[in-house]
């Protein structure tokens, strides 16, 4: 039988908080259950839970959600994967709703997949308007206010937060120079899969005149660095590099990942008494915090915190830099596998 939405039933969800402010879809049962069986789930399945608040989720809210988003039932092995990875610990689910510093969750799609679903992974890569990029990426920030927030117990603080909170979904290019995103997390080149972190918005890095990998690298390295990074003082995030195809022809040429990710680590420093002196750096700082007066540097503790995503189009000397949130120290990473 053929559900049809009606303005009033749209309204009634505006009107009772289901919503992250635009028009959703109602969550008709018909619908709710066609989104089950594509996620594999029964209705009244545990899927996860935050503990520290005392929520358990169940699988008829992890599907109503993606009804509400505008999902197809298509993405269903997707969405369970995102789901799992959205109630991992580790993401810390209810801190990225309530910082300060308004974080998003980047949901990164790469493998088979991204053809397969349709997803967007050249023009307007960090902001596809593409049915598979927005739904999927709207459904993780759906998730994240609904249930990060504690049933409205907590309450958002973000100071300026950003747009990527309505959502945030990029996808990498199904054929990379250097290997599928989620192989730098240990998956198989063949998988397909989602990876999940906390960020920020996303900082253009413009070289148009440099011929070299290097000049590139630097620019980037330099875009890492500049004075108001949030990474300067705990350095517990971390920050994606998205690189599209016009500078990866040149950084490509010279580098491996695992070269350009040592270069930029090793040269992308700053002096730490600048850094204090502009107030970047506690006047009694932490010890988690391994300030060294007199050296330069990195705004990153380990090279682990530093991930390259090969995305966007051919046609402009631009890469970008997403700095992820320092509250939240981990990335997850799912294969997506059928139900």
């Amino acid at each position: 039988m053929t559900t049809y939405a009606t303005l009033e039933d749209i309204e009634n969800c505006m009107d009772n908080g289901w919503t992250d402010g635009l028009p959703v879809i109602p969550p008709y049962g018909s619908l709710v259950d066609a989104m089950l069986e594509a996620m594999g789930w029964q209705g009244s399945d545990s899927v996860g839970e935050i503990p520290d608040q005392n929520i358990v989720v169940r699988a008829e809210k992890a599907a109503a959600t993606a009804v509400m988003a505008g999902c197809k039932t298509e993405y269903g092995p997707l969405l369970r994967a995102l789901t799992e990875g959205l109630l991992d610990p580790k993401l810390n689910l209810s801190g990225v709703e309530v910082t300060t510093g308004g974080a998003a969750v980047l949901v990164i799609v790469s493998g088979p997949v991204v053809e397969q679903l349709g997803f967007e992974h050249e023009t307007n890569a960090l902001g596809a308007n593409c049915r598979a990029n927005a739904t999927v990426g709207r459904f993780a920030q759906m998730m994240r206010y609904f249930c990060g927030r504690g049933g409205g117990v907590l309450q958002s603080h973000g100071t300026i937060g950003h747009p990527g909170r309505l959502s945030f979904c990029i996808a990498e290019h199904p054929k990379t120079e250097w290997g599928a995103y989620h192989t730098q997390y240990g998956l198989p080149e063949t998988a397909s899969a989602i990876s999940l972190m906390s960020t920020e918005g996303p900082n253009s890095v413009n070289n148009h005149y440099g011929d070299t990998g290097t000049h590139i690298l630097d620019t980037i390295g330099d875009a890492l660095c500049h004075a108001g990074q949030t990474a300067w003082y705990y350095r517990s995030g971390g920050f994606v590099v998205v690189i599209p195809p016009d500078h990866m022809a040149l950084v490509a040429k010279d580098f491996s990942r695992e070269q350009a990710l040592e270069y930029i680590y090793k040269h992308a420093r700053r002096q730490t008494d600048e850094l204090a002196e502009l107030g970047r750096i506690a006047k009694n700082p932490i010890e988690f915090a391994e300030v060294a007066p007199g050296e330069l540097r990195s705004p990153l503790k380990s090279r682990e915190q530093l991930t390259f995503i090969e995305c966007g189009s051919s046609g402009g000397r631009f890469s970008a830099i997403i700095p992820r949130w320092v509250g939240s120290t981990h990335a997850v990473c799912r294969e997506i596998k059928s139900v």
